[in-house]
């Protein structure tokens, strides 16, 4: 069994580069489907900012200076999207669509910020026009469902024509709030104001059949926004993902430490594989006792090994520090709730401002990385190249397995070993053929059906 993290967060526009290519990598990090609202996305980017993200994802565009929603999903689970509705206001994205057998509609909304019930009744009925009994609904309402429970330091009641007909939708959709049912008395937000006012304007509701499905559920740290995220974790079965295939990360060329022990690793090879140690002579000159090829192969094999542990350790340390970080924010979090002071808030400001810096230092190399591919591949005709490149990563697994006696198995573990026992009885011989004895008159040194190699084929060789 597997989980499905979606996420969902107002990240107050994302026309400047830096800003949506930082919120690109650290929500893929953190979630399987990713929902952001006011992007300020356009029509004509729309291709671009789908390349940066890397695979699937959905749009409802309005212009660079207000609205727009997206729904971006990772390659690491199974979906399938049969339909979808999207707004050309930029305030919504509905998908029916489903994942790991389950079909469902998911439906990303950015509500109006004045008193419109129309737009919510509007939502309904597109919602509706899919039929599907599963329904989830994510993004930033403008609504706050329960006025004491979800605002601080609020005079008036903002918006009550659209949270009564709010109320109406969940009734006729069957519809709840789940981070309200999992978390019945606890006061959080995921919007900051000025005046200090706060209050939960970004929630998920979900309907009731997939309410089991539901592990957990939460508001996260806000970054470079006025805007808590807000995510769910669904258990779904998945198989088990492999590490896929390593890629030199060329950065490290840039590293000085890491030269150094690349230097350090090829003076090792050499020393190693040297016919004479004790001769000083030039490299150039050296003789080995093995092929320069093989030696070649070797010195890449040790410089892998070491780029291997040298990147995990910086990804340890970079991923250390981030989290000392958050975790310093969320407690200034919590002091915000007790007292606003502005000495609380410019602390908070400076450490935002920290993890801000030290994630901009990975996000440079991937916004390196995507121009070069928008301008080298731009919009030519290579989506079949495209498609087959980024395929999903589920086609290549066995998701389920039949055995001889109509068994089905899903279990990750169990068709593993099935797989391996099935490979152990192709490959082992039921009735050898060769006995000890035959196969000792095989090798033997006088054998006339054995051609020996001669002394040029041997120095081709890597070995014995």
């Amino acid at each position: 069994m597997s989980t499905i993290t979606i996420g969902s967060v107002n990240c107050r526009g994302l026309s400047e580069t830096v800003k949506r290519i930082d919120i690109f990598t650290k929500y893929k990090d953190l979630y399987d489907i990713t929902i952001l609202v006011d992007t300020h996305s356009t029509s004509e980017k729309e291709k671009q900012w789908l390349h940066e993200w890397g695979y699937v994802g959905k749009f409802s565009s309005y212009s660079s200076k207000s609205r727009g929603v997206a729904i971006l999903f990772k390659n690491t689970f199974e979906f399938k999207i049969h339909e979808e509705t999207i707004d050309l206001m930029g305030n919504f994205i509905i998908l029916d669509i489903t994942i790991q057998d389950y079909r469902i509609t998911l439906a990303a909304i950015y509500g109006p910020n004045n008193d419109d019930p129309v737009f919510f009744e509007n939502i309904k009925h597109k919602i509706s026009h899919y039929g599907n009994s599963s329904i989830v609904v994510a993004g930033d309402w403008n609504v706050v469902q329960d006025y004491d429970m979800d605002t601080l330091h609020y005079r008036n009641e903002n918006n009550p024509q659209s949270k009564a007909k709010i109320h109406e939708v969940m009734h006729e959709l069957d519809l709840l709030d789940i981070w309200r049912q999992q978390h019945p008395f606890d006061n959080r937000y995921s919007w900051r104001g000025p005046n200090h006012k706060q209050s939960r304007l970004d929630y998920f509701m979900i309907t009731s059949d997939i309410e089991a499905f539901v592990v957990s559920s939460d508001i996260g740290i806000s970054y470079r926004s006025d805007h808590s995220p807000v995510l769910i974790n669904l258990r779904f079965s998945s198989q088990i993902r492999g590490k896929g295939t390593w890629k030199f990360n060329n950065s490290l060329l840039r590293e000085t430490e890491f030269i150094d022990k690349v230097k350090g690793d090829i003076k090792t090879v050499i020393e190693e594989y040297e016919s004479d140690p004790s001769m000083d002579i030039e490299t150039e000159d050296k003789q080995f006792n093995i092929s320069y090829q093989l030696l070649w192969d070797m010195i890449k094999m040790k410089v892998r090994g070491s780029a291997i542990s040298f990147s995990s350790f910086q990804k340890k340390e970079g991923n250390k520090k981030e989290k000392e970080l958050l975790y310093k924010i969320s407690l200034l979090d919590e002091k915000l709730l007790e007292n606003n002071l502005p000495s609380v808030y410019q602390e908070r400001e400076g450490i935002e401002l920290e993890l801000k810096i030290l994630r901009e230092k990975n996000v440079k190399g991937i916004i390196t990385r995507a121009k070069a591919r928008w301008q080298v591949e731009g919009e030519k005709g290579s989506n079949y190249f495209c498609n087959l490149k980024k395929k999903h990563y589920t086609e290549k697994i066995i998701p389920k397995l039949i055995l001889e006696d109509e068994t089905e198995i899903t279990d990750p573990s169990t068709i593993r070993n099935e797989q391996k026992q099935f490979y152990k009885k192709l490959y082992t011989s039921c009735k050898p053929l060769l006995l000890k004895t035959h196969r000792d008159t095989f090798l033997q040194h006088d054998n006339p059906f054995i051609t020996k190699p001669n002394e040029e084929e041997v120095g081709s060789c890597g070995g014995l």
